[in-house]
Parts: structure tokens; C-alpha cells; sequence
């Protein structure tokens, strides 16, 4: 009895299956490997990124969470970390589009939005930067950031008594912060320095046990008097009251711009030197 005539034809329609069947697990395969090694690597330069943001390096942190965007879309809080590297790094304008990013999908972050009110600042956008904090301090009532930014932004827009009665209102809730006693201070500089003000300023110097903020504020003193000499024995003795950074964040205060300018941000050891005009009329009297 003759065999059926279709079984040859079988055999290479199921190879044909077979060698399908491997090709396509194969595929799947390197897509998975190429996956892993893309994974693998945003991992590694997002660990990069870190660093350099822990080690002030905002340029590169900006340049290497850039990449991980492209590799990793979806690694959590990319664009807030995007918008503290391009603040670090001098780019207010691009930190505030990488905090507003964050807050499409993180609305009410109260950190994020005073990270977004602090670049607008600084980037001269005064109105966006009132309509951020006004939204956000409705979600977020007395929030440290945005409160400072608030007073910050009313020092800058001419108005130190609003400044001051900002302050005023955080400071009623948290009475013993230091730093905003500082900018308490300050606001008096910058405004209406009452005579009972200034006494009470100078007696806590002279008392020898004053905090960093206030030999500060007193430097700030002698510099509106035109003494800045004595400004600059108060800004020593500051000096030796707070850590480089509480200083440099300090000295950062507008006020101080016509006065005092920095090196580098991030530079070792970075110290406020003579503004241009100073540094003119030191070569003058040379």
C-alpha cells in the first residue's frame, strides 16, 4: 500500500515553523538585551548625575540627566532634579521650564513651586513669579520657601515694607527661626531703619555673642553709612559664626550687589571680593 503523498511536503513547512518560531524568541531576545543595556546605563549616569549634583556641578549634572531623559524617560523625579542642576548651574530661565514640567504631574509640590518662584526671580520674570507663589501659598499656607521668596520678591520690587510685614507673619508662627530674623533685619535696612532699630542691632555686636545673621545686618549697616571698613570687621566676625554656605547665602541678599560680589559658585573656598567699583578706587588710591 502506497504512503500518502503530502508527508514529504510536511516536513520543510514545519521547519519552516521552527526556524519562525526561533527567529522570533531571538528578537524578542536582543530586544531585551538592548533594553537591559539601556537601563543598565541610564542607571549608571543617573548615579553620575547625583554626584555631580552633590558636588555643585550643575552643568554636568544637567548634561548627563539629559541623556537619562533620552534612555529613561520615566525615571521618577527626572525633571525636578533637571531644574535643581540648571538652577546650580546658572540657568534660571531653563530651571524654571524643568520645574513647571515636574508640576504638570506633581501639582502642589510646595518645594518644586518655590524652586520654580526662585528661578523666575532670578530670572527678572517678577510677575509669573507673584502668580506662583500666590497659587502655591494658597495650597501650601507659611511654607518656608515660599514665604522667603515672597519677601524676597517684595525686596526686589521696591516695596521693603511689604517685605518686612511678610516676615512678620512667619516669623508670629515660627518665632525662633534665626534666618528670618535675619531677613527681618535686613528688611529694616532696606526700608525705614528706625533709630531704636539700629541701637538695638548695635548693642547686640557690641555684646560680643551676637549670631552671624546680625554681624551681617550690621556690616549691611555700615555700608548704607558709607563705612566700609567697619563693614567688612563685621562680615570677618560673621564669618566666623556660620558655615561658608550659610555666608555665601547671606551675602547673596540684593542688598549687597552694589557692594559685594562672588567668584565662582561652587569654587573651593569661594569669598565675597571688592565689586568693580571698589576695586577702581583701591587702584585709584594706589
Amino acid at each position: 500500500m502506497n504512503e500518502p503523498a503530502s508527508s514529504p511536503s510536511r516536513l520543510p513547512l514545519y521547519l519552516v515553523l521552527v526556524v519562525g518560531a526561533v527567529s522570533l524568541i531571538l528578537f524578542f531576545l536582543v530586544l531585551g538585551l538592548r533594553g537591559q543595556v539601556r537601563d543598565l546605563r541610564a542607571m549608571v549616569l543617573n548615579d553620575r548625575a547625583n554626584s555631580a549634583l552633590n558636588a555643585g556641578a550643575g552643568a554636568e549634572a544637567e548634561t548627563l540627566l539629559a541623556e537619562v531623559a533620552v534612555l529613561a524617560p520615566e525615571t521618577p523625579a527626572l525633571w525636578s532634579r533637571r531644574a535643581v542642576a540648571r538652577m546650580v548651574a546658572g540657568q534660571p530661565a531653563e530651571a524654571a521650564y524643568a520645574a513647571g514640567q515636574f508640576l504638570q504631574t506633581n501639582p502642589g509640590d510646595a518645594g518644586m513651586s518655590a524652586l520654580l518662584s526662585a528661578a523666575q526671580i532670578r530670572a527678572s520674570e517678577f510677575d509669573r513669579a507673584e502668580e506662583t507663589l500666590t497659587s502655591a501659598l494658597q495650597i501650601s499656607p507659611l511654607q518656608r520657601d515660599l514665604m522667603q521668596n515672597f519677601s524676597e520678591l517684595r525686596r526686589l520690587q521696591s516695596r521693603p515694607d511689604e517685605a518686612a510685614t511678610i516676615i512678620d507673619q512667619y516669623l508670629a508662627a515660627n518665632p525662633t527661626d534665626g534666618f528670618f530674623q535675619y531677613k527681618r533685619a535686613m528688611a529694616d535696612v532696606a526700608g525705614n531703619l528706625t533709630e531704636d532699630r539700629r541701637k538695638e542691632i548695635t548693642k547686640a555686636i557690641k555684646a560680643g555673642d551676637a549670631t552671624a545673621g546680625i554681624y551681617v545686618v550690621g556690616a549691611a549697616i555700615d555700608f548704607r553709612d558709607e563705612k566700609p571698613d567697619a563693614a567688612r570687621t563685621n562680615l570677618e566676625e560673621a564669618s566666623r559664626r556660620a558655615s561658608p554656605q550659610d555666608m555665601r547665602t547671606m551675602l547673596e541678599d540684593a542688598f549687597f550687589a552694589p557692594y559685594l560680589q562672588f567668584g565662582p559658585a561652587g569654587a573651593q573656598g569661594a569669598a565675597p571680593v571688592p565689586s568693580p567699583a571698589e576695586a577702581d578706587g583701591a587702584k585709584a588710591e594706589d
